[in-house]
């Protein structure tokens, strides 16, 4: 999804209320096109199709008078949750398949498609709808787990050769997911393949040994439960986490304590002491951050800065329109909340790590699935327009069936 203009994604619910209303408010029409940031694809007066599950009224941006915009949470960055104004006749190239595909239990799995990977997990996943530079803010290539109809999006025959190969009696499309992020998704792998990763793409080593997928299965599920924010839910018969919070439980040693307020003026200071592993965020302090947690980064992008550049007092960066001068006036209690949970995720991210390298460690090491397997077998080269969103058609007698 490339929106091509900043200012319909934001942090905050309230700040797009604010630039919505002032944008249809606008009279003058010059002020409201260079309020609008026109474009190729969009223009004040172009009328677009709905995007799939997300109606617009019928009428273009120049006659719009509903103050009220449609918004829906999204994953700008890794680990990064904002806003969006959902609505096919603010964004450029929304990609109607993406957002066709958007249902419960989907997954997005996303990676550097373009260049090299310098640090940290090789593979994120999120459950929200990614923007195109969600992986770490230069592009990537989203892996949605289901297509639209439910089906999983993966070569025809992989589950069902999979399964043969481990001896099990079937491997559901989201076991395959959980064991791609134990394996790419944590810092060591992409140490241990820098090399092969100087090419664009990520290769997954797939183990023969029934035991080892098991293990990376229920290590990866826990990995998409953080990851995800708690909106995964592990399929029947796969161990849950224990805690029904993404935040640990009052008394655990790996709590994040918020000890001094932040107050109401928006902060433009962020600061970490290693010494008392504390966050300062501004005025205010969150204690029980470990460097790695404060470290943590994702192709170079640093999760907990990146996350704080977005909220403070400066306007953005990324200014398109005179709408991105409208932010928050003060800091949101919720953005407190926000970050207790970032910091909670990538809590559980870092002590997952030592899990995740000693299992890539004991594949790499043991027999392999190999692409000539899968070649012989039939399932590579992917078939012909397998990577073709599939969707449900309705039959002329009311019945559906898959396309």
């Amino acid at each position: 999804m490339t929106t091509n203009r900043s200012w319909v994604a934001s942090p905050s619910e309230g700040v797009l209320r604010r630039r919505w209303a002032r944008l249809v408010g606008e009279i003058d029409p010059e002020m409201k096109a260079l309020l609008f940031k026109e474009t190729r694809d969009r223009q004040l007066g172009s009328r677009r199709a709905c995007l799939p599950g997300f109606p617009h009224p019928d009428r273009t941006v120049r006659d719009e008078a509903d103050p009220q915009p449609r918004l829906l949470r999204i994953a700008l960055r890794s680990f990064d949750r904002h806003w969006l104004i959902a609505d096919n006749r603010v964004l450029d190239f929304p990609r109607p398949d993406l957002w066709e595909s958007l249902q419960p239990r989907q997954l997005f799995l996303n990676q550097q498609s373009s260049h090299e990977i310098s640090g940290g997990p090789a593979l994120v996943a999120t459950a929200l709808l990614p923007d195109t530079h969600h992986f770490n803010g230069r592009g990537g290539r989203v892996h949605p787990v289901l297509h639209p109809d439910g089906t999983g999006n993966v070569p025809s025959g992989l589950l069902r050769y999979l399964a043969g190969a481990l001896g099990l009696s079937e491997l559901p499309v989201h076991d395959l997911a959980a064991y791609a992020v134990a394996i790419a998704g944590h810092g060591a792998f992409t140490e241990h393949f820098a090399e092969d990763l100087l090419t664009p793409g990520v290769r997954l080593p797939l183990t023969r040994d029934q035991d080892l997928w098991k293990e990376a299965v229920r290590v990866g599920h826990e990995f998409l439960w953080a990851a995800t924010f708690g909106a995964h839910d592990p399929p029947d018969g796969a161990p849950a986490p224990d805690e029904d919070s993404i935040r640990f439980p009052q008394g655990d040693p790996r709590q994040v304590r918020y000890v001094t307020g932040i107050g109401a003026d928006v902060p433009d200071t962020l600061a970490y002491d290693e010494e008392t592993i504390t966050l300062r965020v501004g005025p205010g302090a969150f204690t029980g951050v470990p460097p790695a947690v404060w470290n943590y980064e994702v192709g170079g992008m640093r999760i907990v800065k990146k996350w704080f550049g977005y909220r403070k007092a400066s306007p953005t960066s990324r200014k398109t329109s005179p709408l991105d001068d409208i932010h928050v006036t003060s800091w949101p209690r919720e953005w407190t909340e926000e970050l207790i949970d970032l910091l909670s995720v990538l809590r559980r991210l870092v002590d997952l790590a030592p899990a995740q390298q000693a299992l890539t460690a004991k594949i790499v090491s043991s027999p392999v699935i190999t692409a000539a397997d899968l070649t012989s077998a039939g399932v590579l080269p992917p078939q012909h327009g397998a990577r073709r969103a599939r969707r449900r058609v309705v039959l002329d007698f009311g019945q559906s069936d898959e396309s």
